[in-house]
């Protein structure tokens, strides 16, 4: 059975399924607020244990279940509508098309050092973003309100990296759940590119996970991943994203 929870239950903590979306989901639950919505659902087994968790926001959804609770999961989701969102691979084969693979990879390499970083700035990543051609101008202040609020309520850090002049050249943020981090919206600028900062940035992000005391994680497309598993990440898996990407990596 599906009911909704409170985003503070404390059974979505050890909830089954992918767990990069299931630290998606967590993170989403951080953030919930009387002005944002933020709704929560677990996946019951028939002794009330938890076998998935669904979540939807103003603009998406994002959802794992366990094998057994896959087809009830799917129908619930199906739903909800056609909203942009990532699901993972059990729930995608059950759902209308539209889907597409993205790789999931977990870091598995040594502890990087400490890096010399710039301060905090939600702005400053979502420039960088912008900079780089990953994010359009128009989503810049949209992706800063998010990035924002993940930030002050606990449930995502920005690491940013300087160039020669102090000023940041690529950033990174990572979205908290309980055991992991997602690393997401990994961008250098232009004018900085092919000097070796969009690795610095990869990196501090992982060492900044794991200074929190959890497993860095990300999901991207095919073509990227040698990138990723040349630089310590190694494959644990597969999610499917529909519609807009930005939308996904948030969880906006």
């Amino acid at each position: 059975m599906i009911r909704q929870i409170h985003p503070a239950d404390p059974r979505l903590k050890g909830c089954p399924g992918q767990p990069l979306l299931g630290a998606m989901i967590q993170g989403l639950a951080k953030t919930a607020g009387p002005s944002l919505r933020r709704e929560v659902w677990l996946a019951l087994t028939p002794d009330g244990d938890p076998a998935g968790a669904v979540c939807r926001t103003e603009t998406g959804l994002w959802a794992t279940a366990s094998e057994a609770a896959a087809p009830e999961t799917a129908a619930f989701l199906a739903a909800l509508g056609d909203l942009p969102g990532m699901v993972d691979e059990t729930l995608a084969r059950l759902l209308p098309g539209g889907w597409e693979p993205r790789r999931v990879l977990k870091y598995q390499g040594p502890p990087p050092e400490e890096p010399v970083l710039c301060v905090p700035s939600c702005m400053a990543l979502a420039d960088c973003n912008v900079a780089a051609g990953a994010v359009p101008l128009e989503d810049r202040d949209d992706l800063y309100a998010e990035l924002h609020l993940r930030v002050r309520r606990g449930a995502a850090q920005v690491v940013l990296v300087p160039d020669d002049r102090g000023e940041p050249a690529a950033g990174a943020a990572s979205f908290l759940g309980e055991e992991g981090a997602t690393i997401g919206f990994l961008a250098c600028r232009r004018d900085r590119q092919g000097r070796g900062y969009g690795t610095a940035a990869l990196m501090a992000a992982v060492w900044a996970s794991l200074e929190q005391g959890k497993r860095p994680l990300l999901a991207c497309r095919e073509e990227l991943a040698p990138f990723y598993t040349a630089r310590g990440f190694v494959p644990a898996g597969t999610v499917w994203e529909r519609g807009d990407g930005v939308t996904n990596r948030t969880g906006r």
